[in-house]
């Protein structure tokens, strides 16, 4: 009784002299972030500009308020696109009837400029397959897998390798964005090297159009659920930093087997100097389906 006594009270000692820690993030100065998340489609299209702040940081990023943002297609024109400041970090492109950045195919350049400094970037418009159709089956419980009725994305890979997707799914008009829903898709399945072209996309990403819980589980969806699902085409640089920003995301969960953290390599440059900058600048073609559970 006394030793456990004794141990409790050295536990409480212990306890009420915790130092504070402070790491060092080696965080200097902010950096421009770009995200310039764009489609080909005839509707308003939106670059946003933050800056960068420490990992420990818990807050909003800052926006950029402050810059010039404009772009322009190489080939077949030389059409230029102004982009508007609206607030909040947001530099918008509202498109007349019919029009878009361009079809695939289509080559363009991302120009910015602020306090002086330019930074670019070009990118070209990627193929995207159609959507063939969008299954939904009752499924019979498995293991981490509960009886219901689940949805499944059929869609097939182009042939000829390098071609790089993303999946965004909407049930019921919530856009599925936890970090294990985000679906990437390269030549049908989920890695570059891996030896597939021009197939069916693979069973597990067919299923990723899914919502999932807290816990990473899927969800079995409801008669009357409504699906709406896009696949956006990726240049190759922007489906490595999905893909790296994905593994930094659920960092958190990989156990003894964590990455160190590190901001995601874009394909944004600073014209003028040595400046680092973040951020990826993407056109996609959409294709896209939905369907209603009955």
């Amino acid at each position: 009784m006394m030793r456990s006594l004794g141990l409790l009270s050295l536990a409480l000692v212990l306890w009420n002299c915790e130092d504070p820690v402070t790491l060092q993030t080696d965080f200097d100065a902010p950096q421009l972030v770009v995200d310039a998340w764009l489609t080909n489609r005839a509707e308003p299209q939106t670059v946003r500009l933050t800056e960068s702040q420490d990992y420990y940081a818990n807050r909003l990023p800052t926006p950029v308020e402050d810059a010039a943002v404009v772009i322009c297609r190489t080939a077949p024109d030389t059409s230029c696109f102004t982009f508007t400041y609206r607030g909040d970090g947001d530099y918008v492109w509202e498109p007349a009837p019919g029009d878009s950045l361009g079809a695939v195919g289509t080559e363009l350049v991302l120009g910015l400029e602020r306090n002086g400094l330019r930074y670019g970037s070009q990118t070209t418009v990627k193929r995207v397959p159609p959507i063939d159709s969008i299954a939904v089956r009752f499924e019979e419980e498995s293991i981490g897998l509960d009886a219901g009725l689940y949805a499944q994305l059929y869609a097939r890979d182009f042939v000829g390798v390098g071609d790089a997707y993303l999946i965004r799914t909407t049930i019921n008009d919530t856009l599925l964005n936890r970090p294990g829903e985000l679906s990437l898709v390269y030549d049908a399945t989920f890695d570059a090297g891996s030896g597939t072209d021009g197939i069916v996309f693979i069973a597990p990403i067919r299923f990723s159009i899914n919502r999932t819980d807290d816990d990473g589980g899927v969800v079995a969806l409801e008669p009357g659920d409504s699906l709406h699902v896009d696949v956006w085409s990726l240049s190759n640089e922007a489906f490595f930093y999905l893909s790296v920003a994905r593994d930094q995301i659920q960092n958190g969960s990989n156990g003894i087997f964590q990455l160190p953290i590190a901001n995601a390599p874009g394909n944004v440059v600073a014209l003028d100097g040595e400046e680092a900058v973040l951020g990826v600048f993407n056109v996609a073609a959409v294709s896209q389906a939905s369907k209603v559970v009955e």
